[in-house]
């Protein structure tokens, strides 16, 4: 059966990663349990199979496996009412909507949809095709859609605010993440997304069962998730939330206190955006193998674990350069 649709909570996620065994060949399903349950510890919503999560180099059985790790985990930790989002893009419509179903299957609650890259060249620029790919996937989609426009990972193809404005008055949309750092795309969705207009009609049309009419942008980096939520964005889901996830919350909740009147808490905040922005710098710049990295060294071996080619190994010097860098954000982090 499929999953009790809930509602997506406001608030930091994160994208948390794949360890693979030794070698790379299979999922280390013990080490993502266990990152799982650290990140919902810290107060960050859970996201799998997400570019970080290396979802385009698992196999449609792995995906599956992966995403029952993670509700499996979360039941466990009793986290049984935390809802989960699961990346489903696949590399055509057919195969999006059979992974999204896949996604239900497994005890996700939500889906995360990206565009498929490969015809770029093709479509890039055809704004038509792009929404009615979307259209599609929703219409037949049990979960609720997050939309995921991050260019560099579809091959250059970036949607606009016309079109992620469009997609959104679809009664099975419920957001959308933006990887292209466009505080002003956000803002101009933002204010369509959450005028007494929209609102009106997005709640006249929602599914049986639907909770509510929001609809929430996201950022998909954390360096300025401050400025962001202070012109109407609700969060984000940011890898470098994976390894320093309290740190994320302590920004996120100083924030939102700070934007409603709490000056000492926006003070806070302020200072806590400059580290996180520089943190979120490093750890995004040296890819999914350095933050498998740094989870490993920091937080417990085999937690990050391997990852799979193409992606490549890193250079010792870059490894060393990690730990420098990151050593002080580190002692904060275990410091909260």
């Amino acid at each position: 059966m499929p999953p009790q649709r809930q509602l997506w909570p406001d608030g930091p996620a994160a994208p948390v990663t794949t360890p693979f065994l030794p070698g790379g060949h299979d999922i280390d399903h013990d080490s993502l349990a266990a990152n799982v349950k650290r990140n919902a510890a810290a107060g960050l919503h859970i996201v799998i199979l997400g570019t970080t999560g290396e979802a385009s180099h698992l196999l449609r059985d792995e995906r599956k496996a992966a995403i029952a790790t993670a509700r499996r985990a979360l039941d466990q930790a009793g986290y049984d009412n935390a809802p989960l989002l699961a990346g489903t893009g696949g590399s055509s419509l057919q195969a999006t909507i059979d992974l999204t179903r896949d996604a239900a299957q497994a005890g996700a609650t939500h889906a995360l949809v990206i565009i498929p890259g490969y015809f770029s060249y093709a479509m890039k620029e055809d704004r038509t095709a792009i929404r009615m790919f979307f259209q599609q996937v929703m219409d037949a989609s049990p979960l609720p859609v997050m939309l995921y426009n991050f260019p560099g990972a579809a091959a250059g193809i970036d949607m606009n605010s016309d079109d992620i404005s469009f997609l959104a008055d679809h009664p099975n949309c419920f957001g959308v993440k933006l990887t292209c750092a466009s505080i002003g795309k956000g803002i101009r969705i933002c204010s369509y997304t959450q005028s007494p207009e929209y609102l009106a009609k997005k709640g006249s049309s929602l599914r049986e069962s639907t909770v509510s009419g929001r609809f929430l942008t996201l950022t998909g980096l954390s360096d300025y998730l401050l400025p962001a939520l202070a012109v109407g964005h609700a969060g984000c889901i940011a890898s470098s939330g994976g390894v320093f996830p309290k740190t994320l919350r302590r920004l996120y909740d100083t924030s939102v206190a700070g934007l409603n009147g709490d000056i000492q808490a926006l003070n806070e905040a302020k200072e806590l955006q400059n580290r996180v922005a520089r943190s979120d710098a490093i750890v995004c710049g040296s890819g999914i193998q350095g933050t498998k990295f740094v989870l490993d060294r920091f937080v417990a071996p085999r937690l990050g674990g391997d990852w799979r080619l193409p992606l490549g190994p890193l250079k010792e010097e870059t490894k060393q350069a990690l730990i420098e860098r990151l050593i002080d954000d580190w002692k904060y982090e275990e410091s909260l």
